[in-house]
């Protein structure tokens, strides 16, 4: 007996609609055509109707999964004669009070170009259901100021601090606002996520060199080096924050030779010899590359 596990192309194969809806579903995959295609045919072409096609049985949260499932597709191509019989459909058997209705009918406001009232929905949820993550990611979608974008993130990354992504949109409107410190720390959340993500170093590397870290812009270069060698971006990098080292050092040299302990002139001069070699490794393997 096939189950949603299957492989794809088998389950298609065999017309198995609920596990080709379920494969979807479990495994986040967005193919609208697909899924209107199945979810059709299993719930009796586009008016789908419950009482023709595949019978389900006592199966009803399998055909209100399919129905949600068909109406976010709908709207990917903007079928919204069809979103909103799903929503008919759903409001008929789970009320417009429940969660999962008001949501999806939020989806639809903005699909419509109704923004307001779908944040206004979102906000009436969260006031009762503050750890929505759904509806703490869709607030900050459809914010327009910076602040009202910063102040939804903020919200959603309190109760989903693992999230990467967001983290990530949280350096980007830091980096926005000029605050590069803030930027860097939000990459360094990233880094924590995922910290074998060559990009994701190189863009906190950038953002410590910005803030005049150039000792951790340089760790970081070369840490997505290691992770990726053929990491232009970061040969590039690499280059830059050890040259630029090179020249504060000289700058800073220059002005505090009698300040400065023996302890620390061994220190720096380490690490200038170590600033040398790295412009001249990643010159040649830009040259080589």
């Amino acid at each position: 007996m096939l189950g949603p596990d299957e492989d794809l192309d088998i389950l298609i194969e065999s017309k198995d609609h609920v596990n080709i809806l379920r494969h979807l579903r479990s495994k986040k995959v967005r193919n609208p055509d697909l899924t209107l295609y199945h979810g059709k045919a299993l719930l009796g072409g586009d008016k789908l109707d419950k009482k023709a096609g595949f019978l389900f049985g006592d199966d009803e949260s399998t055909r209100l999964a399919v129905l949600e499932q068909i109406c976010l597709s709908a709207l990917d191509v903007q079928d919204h004669t069809l979103a909103n019989t799903c929503l008919s459909q759903l409001r008929a058997s789970i009320g417009n009070e429940s969660i999962r209705f008001r949501m999806l009918l939020a989806r639809c406001l903005e699909a419509g170009g109704e923004s307001e009232k779908a944040t206004t929905i979102y906000d009436e949820v969260l006031k009762t259901h503050p750890a929505n993550l759904l509806a703490l990611k869709r607030k900050y979608c459809l914010a327009e100021r910076t602040k009202d974008r910063m102040e939804s993130l903020n919200l959603y990354l309190e109760q989903n601090a693992s999230d990467a992504a967001g983290w990530y949109e949280m350096s980007k409107l830091r980096k926005d606002m000029g605050d590069f410190a803030g930027a860097a720390y939000a990459l360094e959340e990233v880094v924590l996520v995922c910290p074998v993500d060559a990009p994701a170093h190189v863009a906190l590397a950038e953002a410590y060199s910005t803030n005049g870290d150039l000792l951790l812009a340089r760790r970081h270069m070369a840490q997505a080096l290691e992770l990726d060698p053929n990491n232009k971006r970061a040969l590039f990098g690499l280059i830059m924050v050890s040259n630029d080292y090179l020249e504060n050092s000289s700058s800073k040299s220059n002005k505090n030779k009698k300040q400065q302990q023996n302890n620390n002139n061994a220190d720096n001069e380490h690490e200038i010899e170590v600033a040398k070699e790295l412009i001249k490794y990643g010159a040649n393997a830009l040259l080589t590359a």
